[in-house]
C-alpha cells in the first residue's frame, strides 16, 4: 500500500484510534489541535501539529492556520474529518480542500441526507427499515397536535445531527408535567424539530465501513451506559454485541440504497421486553473508533485506501467481527457521577458502587484515548488543571515559531 500524510481534522477524542491505526499502518499523520483537544498532539502516533481556535462553534477561525498548513506541507495528500465538527468545517470549505488532498468522507449528497433526520426517517420507512411513529414539528401548535396523535412517552430532538435542544442531545418526556416542564418554548434556533414515540431501550450504534453501497465489514455496539443519566449523549460503557437481524437488515438496506462509500455509523434503539427496533440516526463518520478497530473493524485504513481508489478487500461475511469487546469512557463516566452526587440525585451508597464499577471497567476495557504504549494524552487530560498553564505557554511558542517559519512539531 502507498504510504500517505493524514492531516485529521477534529480532535475530539475519535482522533485517537484514527491515529493510531494510520501510523501502525505505515503512514504519517498531521493534526490541527485546540484547547479540547485532549492533548491529541502529546501522542505518538501524531507526527506533526499545529494550533487552532476550536471548531466546536462552527466558526471559521480555524480557517486561517489550517489552510496555512495545508499550503505549507504540500507533502499531506489525505484530508481525514473525525468528528461532527470536522464534518461541518470540511463541508463549508470543500472546494479549497479538495484542491490540496483527497477527502476520507462520503459525498457531498450522503453527508447532506445525513444531517437531515426527518430525510433520514422518511428514507427508512421507505425501504421498509424500522421506526416508530414520528412527526416533524416546526411550532408549539405543530406539538400538541402530534402529542394527540402519538401520545407519551416520546422522544423530540433536532432534526440536524448533533445539534442541541435545552443543552440536551435530546429530550425524553414521559408525561406532561415532564412536557410543560422540560420544554418551557419552542426553542428559537431551531426551525424544525421531531418528535418520535419513545422506546425505552439501549442504544444499538453499527459501525461500518463500505464502498459503493456494498459492506466491507460491520460491526454492533451496544451502549449500556451513556454520560447521560437517561441514556442519551455519548457512550461511556459500550460491547459489540451479534448483530440484531432486524438491524443487520436494516444497515444492509441503507448503505445499498444511499450507494454509500466510506465509513459511517448508523444507530438504532432495542427493547429489550419486547425486542422491538426503531432507527435511530445516521452519523455520516468516523464513531465509537476505539472499540471498532479493537473489533477488527479496520475502517481508518479502508477510508484512506477509497479515497485513494487502491484496491480494498472486503471481509468474506462482512459482519464476522469480534463479539464481547469492551469499551469504557472513563471521564465521562466520572464527570456524570459527580454532577449527579453534586446535585443529589443519587445517593452516597448509589455514587460508590457506580464508582466502583467504573474503576473495574478502566482496569479492563478498552478505552477512549488511553492507550499503554501511548500515555501522554492521558496524563494530560487528567492533569489538565496543572498542566494547562504549561500548555498555553507552549502553544504560544510553537504559534510564534510556526510564524517566523521555523519547523515545529
Amino acid at each position: 500500500m502507498t504510504q500517505h500524510t493524514i492531516l485529521l481534522i477534529g480532535d475530539a477524542r475519535m482522533a485517537f484510534p484514527v491515529a493510531r491505526a494510520l501510523s501502525r499502518a505505515g503512514h504519517s499523520v498531521h493534526a490541527g489541535v485546540s484547547i479540547y483537544s485532549n492533548y491529541l498532539e502529546w501522542s505518538r502516533y501524531i507526527d506533526a501539529s499545529f494550533w487552532h481556535e476550536p471548531l466546536e462553534p462552527g466558526t471559521d477561525e480555524p480557517y486561517g492556520p489550517i489552510r496555512n498548513w495545508l499550503l505549507g506541507h504540500p507533502e499531506i495528500d489525505s484530508i481525514q474529518p473525525v468528528n461532527e465538527a470536522g464534518i461541518r468545517f470540511v463541508t463549508r470549505h470543500r472546494g479549497f480542500l479538495e484542491t490540496q488532498a483527497k477527502l476520507i468522507l462520503p459525498s457531498r449528497e450522503i453527508i447532506a441526507a445525513a444531517t437531515d433526520k426527518t430525510h433520514m426517517f422518511d428514507l427508512c420507512s421507505r425501504i421498509n427499515g424500522p421506526i416508530a411513529p414520528y412527526k416533524k414539528i416546526t411550532s408549539m401548535e405543530d406539538i400538541h397536535a402530534a402529542i394527540e396523535e402519538i401520545g407519551y412517552p416520546f422522544i423530540i430532538k433536532p432534526s440536524i445531527v448533533d445539534a442541541y435542544i435545552f443543552d440536551r442531545k435530546a429530550l425524553i418526556l414521559q408525561d406532561q408535567a415532564a412536557f410543560e416542564a422540560q420544554f418551557p418554548h419552542w426553542p428559537k434556533e431551531h426551525p424544525e424539530l421531531v418528535l418520535q414515540k419513545y422506546l425505552s431501550g439501549l442504544r444499538h450504534s453499527v459501525v461500518y465501513s463500505a464502498k459503493d453501497g456494498k459492506l466491507l465489514g460491520a460491526v454492533e455496539i451496544c451502549a449500556a451506559r451513556t454520560h447521560e443519566n437517561d441514556g442519551t449523549g455519548y457512550t461511556t460503557y459500550g460491547i459489540t454485541v451479534e448483530p440484531n437481524r432486524v438491524i443487520k437488515a436494516s444497515v444492509e438496506a441503507f448503505v445499498k440504497e444511499m450507494n454509500y462509500s466510506f465509513t459511517g455509523c448508523l444507530q438504532y434503539i432495542v427493547e429489550p421486553g419486547t425486542g422491538a427496533v426503531t432507527f435511530m440516526e445516521l452519523n455520516p463518520r468516523v464513531s465509537l473508533a476505539r472499540i471498532a478497530e479493537c473489533a477488527g473493524l479496520t475502517h481508518s485504513v479502508w477510508g484512506l485506501q477509497i479515497a485513494h481508489d487502491e484496491p480494498v478487500t472486503a471481509l468474506a461475511d462482512p459482519w464476522d467481527l469480534k463479539i464481547g469487546v469492551e469499551y469504557t469512557w472513563t471521564k465521562g463516566e466520572l464527570t456524570m457521577l459527580a454532577s449527579l452526587l453534586k446535585a443529589r440525585k443519587i445517593n452516597a451508597g448509589e455514587f460508590a458502587a457506580r464508582l466502583a464499577r467504573a474503576v473495574w471497567d478502566a482496569c479492563r476495557c478498552h478505552h477512549a484515548i488511553f492507550d499503554p504504549f501511548d500515555p501522554l494524552p492521558t496524563l494530560g487530560v487528567y492533569g489538565n488543571k496543572i498542566i494547562a498553564p504549561i500548555r498555553e505557554n507552549r502553544r504560544k511558542k510553537k504559534t510564534s515559531m510556526y510564524l517566523e517559519g521555523t519547523p515545529v512539531k
